[in-house]
């Protein structure tokens, strides 16, 4: 087993991988008396093209979060819930558009809690009654979907803003998609990515590590696996927007909005994608933040009731963007506009976001949620554990903010807008 140290924060992750490529992050807090643990598959709703060998495949949208539904159901007739309701234990699964994760949280029997999250997972149930009764509540989440103003508006940005990103559909796959979905194509991707060297584990609580790392490679050691070269196929997306103007309709009281930028990742290649998520995210926080200067301007004059930033580093392109409500969507989107032509940082702003941004990596170490999703979040987009980052972010500097500053491409933009049906 590995420690890996977390410079200066005097914390410790161990690690260690079991012989069938399985890979467990674990990190131990003796001030709780429970537990939190992720199984991770890199699997997600964006996943739909693949390779094995020589061979290409192409699976409908939403067979990620179809397989999550899935997966909950074991070969013996009972479900996960079922058994981790009687051992007073909880567990849940969400899916993303790179990974799915499924996770369980308790006090108690944690060696026997995590060898069923093993093995539930890691047991295929497929039968046919099982798949027609999830087809018919996956069917009713996407409509619950529809009907959600807020889940509406982050959809329809991603349609205007990509060309063949599968972020342009809905993680849960339409009506259409998830009945064309069948018994073979789960059975295809769960034999192809829910392999224990496409997986990784991650557990933070009370608990002993060693321990837990035994009955891990005891329980991986039961279970063979045939050795597989996938690839997954993604096309390459345009830095040109799909749509730049969208106007749509819902039942709702007041205007929403979403305006995005996209540009060539190729713009910022003297930085790695964590370095540069860092950076954006102080930019967009200090330009359109809950404390930035625009934000409060923009709340005393009543032209917003909430607005929000966000920032997206991927293969091709990188995404800023911002979502608001206002009476006056025209008004306020050449606000906006406006504000993006003159985004700057200053030495001091910076400063003061590099504190927030420590601090809260301190306060979240009080949180096993928290350490969990940050160790999920390393390996998944940054393709490693950063055990660093205390120094990356104190690293952080004006003149290279001012840079990136200087190699934002505002002139492409998409912009969506959500009116009252009435």
């Amino acid at each position: 087993m590995k420690e890996i140290k977390l410079n200066k924060l005097n914390e410790v992750i161990y690690y260690d991988v079991c012989d069938n490529g399985l890979e467990i992050y674990m990190w131990t807090n003796d001030k709780v008396n429970n537990y939190y643990a992720t199984l991770n598959v890199k699997y997600g709703s964006c996943d739909t093209k693949f390779k094995i060998k020589d061979k290409e495949y192409k699976v409908p949208n939403g067979i990620a979060h179809f397989l999550e539904h899935i997966n909950f159901h074991e070969s013996d007739g009972t479900t996960a819930d079922m058994y981790f309701n009687k051992s007073g234990s909880g567990t849940n699964a969400f899916t993303t558009f790179e990974y799915t994760a499924y996770e369980i949280f308790g006090s108690n029997d944690i060696l026997k809690n995590v060898g069923h999250l093993l093995d539930f997972v890691q047991d295929k149930a497929l039968s046919d009654d099982i798949i027609d009764n999830e087809r018919n509540i996956i069917i009713e989440e996407a409509k619950m979907g529809k009907n959600n103003p807020g889940q509406r508006l982050f959809y329809e940005s991603n349609k205007a803003l990509y060309n063949v990103n599968n972020k342009r559909n809905e993680i849960v796959g339409s009506i259409k998609d998830i009945n064309s979905i069948t018994k073979q194509d789960l059975n295809l991707v769960y034999d192809t990515f829910y392999r224990p060297d496409n997986m990784f584990i991650v557990i933070t609580g009370n608990f002993n590590p060693y321990e837990i790392a035994t009955m891990i490679r005891e329980n991986q050691s039961k279970k063979k696996y045939k050795e597989l070269n996938v690839k997954k196929i993604y096309d390459k997306e345009d830095v040109k927007v799909n749509k730049d103007y969208i106007e749509i309709k819902d039942n709702i009281e007041i205007p929403k909005l979403s305006i995005s930028y996209k540009m060539n990742r190729k713009r910022f290649k003297d930085y790695n994608d964590a370095i540069l998520r860092i950076y954006l995210n102080l930019i967009m926080n200090a330009n359109f933040g809950p404390t930035s200067d625009f934000k409060e301007d923009l709340m005393e004059k009543e032209l917003i009731y909430s607005m929000s930033s966000g920032i997206s580093v991927e293969k091709d392109v990188v995404i800023l963007d911002v979502i608001a409500e206002s009476k006056y969507p025209n008004e306020l989107i050449e606000v906006i506009k406006n504000n993006f032509d003159k985004l700057s940082i200053t030495e001091d702003r910076l400063e003061r976001r590099k504190k927030c941004n420590i601090a809260s990596l301190i306060s979240g170490l009080d949180s096993i949620e928290y350490v969990n999703s940050h160790i999920e979040d390393d390996i998944i987009y940054n393709n490693k554990l950063i055990n660093n980052i205390y120094d990356v972010i104190k690293k952080i500097n004006i003149d290279d903010a001012n840079k990136i500053l200087k190699h934002l491409d505002i002139s492409n933009s998409s912009i969506v807008v959500m009116l009252p049906e009435k």
